[in-house]
């Protein structure tokens, strides 16, 4: 009886050791194939991330009319843009003739970036599932009441994007349907990055512009 049962153990013993292999083996190929493929997205949406940095570039480096706040991630007009008190309208902007050129200069850069993105987004199939935000934000300095002050720089964005859809520079254009989605916003008193020590610095616009990266198969 003894040596029996000790025969029939071993090969059971050996069937058991020959199934957990198998689906150790399994669980084994199972990960590698899965980690694989994440690592493969991840490199994906790193090159997708490097190339929309690259065609951001130039709006980085053209200082003379654009700041980028690397802290705050995103740009502003690097000239001053002075408002009266309680005013809205771009028309009205104090030195206007220099001004309004400069706004004007800097519409038709942004859109020559825009271009550019649009061009890249064409060009390359793996930019087929990316979009952008951009957004037009209004500030205003701290006089007057809060809620006054908010509706006076949404206002203020509101007048630069209608004077440069006036001059044909139109981010809601049919060819960045599907590329551009537009913000206009007021910070008002809110918003990061104010500027402390002289109010009326505080009436200016901010561009931010960042990308949306939908689905990778």
């Amino acid at each position: 009886m003894k040596d029996n049962h000790s025969h029939f153990f071993w090969p059971s013993y050996t069937d058991l050791m020959t199934s957990l292999f198998f689906v150790m083996l399994v669980l084994y190929v199972l990960t590698y194939v899965k980690l694989r493929s994440t690592i493969t997205l991840q490199k994906e949406k790193l090159t997708i991330i490097d190339a929309v940095e690259n065609n951001l570039q130039p709006l980085k480096k053209d200082t003379a009319l654009f700041r980028y706040e690397s802290q705050y991630k995103r740009f502003k007009l690097s000239f001053d843009v002075k408002f009266p008190t309680n005013e809205y309208n771009i028309k009205n902007v104090e030195n206007y003739v220099s001004t309004i050129a400069r706004i004007d200069q800097a519409g038709r850069k942004l859109k020559q970036v825009i271009d550019k993105l649009k061009q890249a987004k064409d060009a390359n199939p793996g930019l087929e599932n990316v979009s952008y935000i951009l957004v037009i934000a209004g500030y205003a300095s701290r006089f007057g009441s809060e809620n006054h002050n908010y509706v006076l720089s949404y206002n203020r964005a509101l007048s630069l994007w209608s004077y440069w859809r006036s001059k044909g520079i139109d981010f809601e254009g049919g060819e960045y349907a599907d590329l551009i989605d537009l913000q206009i916003s007021g910070n008002g008193w809110g918003g990061i990055g104010r500027v402390l020590d002289n109010e009326h610095n505080n009436q200016r616009f901010l561009i931010q512009i960042f990308p949306k990266i939908g689905d990778i198969n």
